[in-house]
């Protein structure tokens, strides 16, 4: 089990001691999972979180029975239904592989007993949980201050790759946007 990522991303967070260390990866999982898993479905409640070693994740939810595209992730990232997971909650998304990934996966309840340990999890939690809320307000930011043009350069800032990992429908549901919609955005973009 390769830890070295996930480590990297804890100590930028906050530094971490070799007894946090070796407790974290006494309680993790390591899974390769093939592309289109789902590893959460709505309804169900998280009972675990991940780090993305390689691979890349969205989150959906379906409104109105059509599909609506809430977030992704990429290789690096720490994954997770945040209120599901910590609440022990029904979750109201969906999380789906988009490629065959590798991840580190760690339980509810050895989050909980590490909270109880050491004092560093509980700024990491803090830290981790400030970003998912600062994301869902950019998020909302952006939807309305910016075209959707915009929207879509700022995506691909954040995942240069994404085009490769799902489809041009999920992207424009992202967005905010129909398909025709993001057509035209690419046409536009292509033109320049």
């Amino acid at each position: 089990m390769n830890t070295e990522k996930l480590f990297s991303v804890l100590s930028s967070i906050h530094p971490i001691s070799s007894e946090f260390k070796k407790a974290v990866e006494r309680t993790l999982t390591p899974l390769s999972l093939p592309q289109h898993h789902l590893l959460l479905k709505a309804t169900e409640v998280a009972t675990c979180a991940y780090f993305l070693e390689e691979g890349f994740a969205m989150s959906y939810t379906f409104v109105k029975g059509e599909q609506q595209v809430d977030g992704f992730w990429k290789s690096g990232q720490i994954m997770v239904s945040a209120r599901s997971f910590f609440e022990q909650v029904p979750s109201q998304e969906f999380i789906q592989l988009r490629t065959n990934t590798d991840l580190l996966c760690i339980t509810h309840d050895s989050v909980h007993t590490l909270f109880k340990t050491f004092p560093e999890a509980h700024f990491i939690y803090r830290v981790i949980m400030n970003r998912y809320y600062e994301y869902s307000r950019e998020r909302t930011r952006e939807l309305q201050h910016l075209t959707a043009g915009e929207r879509f350069e700022n995506l691909k800032e954040h995942f240069p790759t994404i085009e490769q990992h799902v489809t041009q429908k999920h992207i424009a549901s992202y967005l905010g946007i129909a398909p025709q919609s993001f057509n035209r955005i690419k046409k536009r973009r292509n033109r320049r």
